[in-house]
């Protein structure tokens, strides 16, 4: 697949996970310690990669910069970056490591049921080898990092001074950008990366609110976390966090759902919407692409995502 020729000037570039993801998904509740008949599919995913992807999707020139190891999965994650219109030529190929490997086990009903990640080759990805990276030298890009990058590089890149969107990945690895808040143009989190970083509970809508507005008094610019099926809570400098309850729509896999939130948003914010559409638009991308089997659904273009909010295409 050959993305549509970018319609805006200012492009992105994405530092972050390519991986393979490798998604089960059972046929009847898993139990522990049975084998369970199912499907299983194999992708190209990773945070970073997969945003990526769905921005190039969208209609938005973007590079990636990652690592992959001299195998068969690093190849292939070469080949199909590229083919879906990513620049790859800051993607790294890393004699003698693996590629980095997701695996996912997913219940009937879409949800993730347990998940190994092997991503011990981003290690290789230090601030000198993104000092080196071509697609870093374009400092009118947004800048979209995923916290699975070593700390080092994280602080490395933040001190940039570009305008920066952070996925906050996981609850471990979302702690990396605790002393550097006021660095972040956007951050997204999920609602248990949200109470890692923050402390606070986010059970609730006026939970969640109050979260938002933590981190905008610590400093970030614009703030999105994602509750799950009960909606997301945004908000930015000068005006008050809200919360957008979600729609119900058919899941047939969470995998690549924040992924593709995240990049909605900030393809939106890239051609100058403002945030509140912006997140309207990154929620009809994530809405496609549960409906997807694959991290980055191959429905997802701008013109789908208008016609997943109700607008003309």
């Amino acid at each position: 697949m050959t993305s549509a020729a970018p319609d805006v000037l200012c492009p992105v570039t994405v530092v972050g996970g390519a991986n393979m993801d490798i998604s089960a998904k059972a046929g009847s509740v898993m139990s522990a310690g049975d084998s369970t008949p199912g499907a299983i599919h194999y992708s190209p995913g990773g945070v970073g990669r997969n945003m990526a992807e769905n921005i190039a999707r969208l209609g938005i020139s973007v590079d990636l910069v990652s690592v992959v190891g001299d195998d068969a999965f690093g190849k292939q994650l070469l080949a199909s970056t590229a083919a879906a219109g990513v620049g790859v030529s800051s993607v790294v190929t890393v004699p003698g490591q693996r590629t980095a490997t997701y695996l996912a086990m997913h219940q009937p009903d879409g949800e993730v049921a347990m998940a190994v990640n092997d991503m011990g080759i981003l290690e290789s990805l230090t601030p000198s080898a993104c000092s080196l990276a071509p697609a870093l030298e374009n400092t009118g890009a947004w800048l979209l990092l995923d916290c699975n990058l070593p700390g080092a590089t994280i602080a490395y890149l933040l001190r940039l001074g570009r305008k920066v969107a952070v996925d906050g990945v996981s609850v471990a690895k979302c702690r990396r950008i605790a002393g550097a808040l006021p660095s972040i143009q956007l951050l997204k989190l999920n609602h248990m990366e949200a109470v890692a970083l923050s402390g606070l509970p986010v059970g609730t809508p006026e939970q969640c609110i109050a979260a938002v507005q933590h981190f905008l008094d610590s400093g970030v610019e614009r703030v999105l976390i994602s509750c799950g099926a009960s909606g997301s809570a945004w908000g930015q400098r000068g005006e008050g966090p809200v919360f957008r309850p979600s729609r119900h729509v058919p899941v047939v896999s969470s995998t690549g759902a924040g992924d593709a939130l995240l990049s909605g948003v900030v393809a939106s914010l890239v051609r100058g919407s403002p945030m509140k559409d912006a997140v309207d638009y990154g929620v009809a991308c994530a809405e496609l692409t549960l409906s997807s089997t694959f991290a980055n659904s191959p429905e997802l273009t701008h013109a789908a995502v208008r016609q997943q909010m109700g607008l003309p295409a």
